[in-house]
């Protein structure tokens, strides 16, 4: 009985299934981050059918499949429009970026807005993030594996560098260094802050030891 709901499962996303083909390898990128969201860890090499109908059943990721087909020519648009219009999208989610690397993943998407010059490669964004403009013009550009916590602000001209993590409700109006954990309002560098993926490494590595 499973088999025969995944069969029908993967039959009804055949259209979306045919529009990650025109999404390329940024789009195959972000299958493989969403099953393995955890930075220090390698991405699996390929899914399971089930494990693809899961993903394409999570509505930020149409979202963020929709943007790339929109953004690399005039029949991905209308492409991303169709597929939308039959496979919704988070609804409460908007993406304004051209360039954005492969590997973005957002967890859930809710009441996210992302304006940004430039988005580098396997970035995290959690819900109620807005990134974009202020005063000063200009929207920011995150490097490399950023991440960025849940109900978090990232305004200007700004860069935030790689492997950098920009804490839950947080302000980020100034540039943050590469590597750097920021927190508060306005946010600044916690110094000694270790970002969540590298102490789950190092725990690993404990336990590793002691077994």
């Amino acid at each position: 009985m499973r088999r025969i709901l995944l069969a029908l499962r993967l039959l009804a996303y055949m259209p979306l299934r045919l529009g990650m083909r025109l999404g390329g390898q940024a789009t195959e990128r972000d299958v493989r981050r969403q099953l393995q969201p955890r930075l220090d860890r390698a991405l699996p090499d390929s899914c399971t059918q089930a494990q693809l109908v899961e993903v394409l059943s999570h509505r930020p990721f149409r979202s963020i499949l929709y943007h790339r087909l929109s953004c690399r020519s005039v029949i991905g648009r209308f492409v991303a429009k169709a597929l939308g219009v039959v496979y919704k999208g988070e609804p409460a989610m908007f993406i304004s970026c051209d360039r954005i690397g492969p590997g973005l993943m957002m967890m859930h998407g809710f009441a996210t807005i992302i304006t940004a010059r430039e988005i580098g490669v396997d970035c995290q964004v959690s819900q109620q993030v807005t990134i974009g403009y202020d005063d000063r013009g200009g929207p920011p550009t995150l490097g490399d594996r950023v991440r960025i916590g849940a109900n978090a602000v990232v305004l200007g001209p700004i860069t935030v560098g790689d492997d950098a993590v920009v804490g839950a409700g947080a302000v980020v109006v100034r540039d943050v260094p590469a590597g750097a954990v920021v927190g508060g309002v306005p946010a600044k560098v916690l110094p000694g802050a270790t970002d969540r993926f590298s102490a789950l490494k190092a725990g690993d590595a404990k336990t590793r030891r002691r077994s």
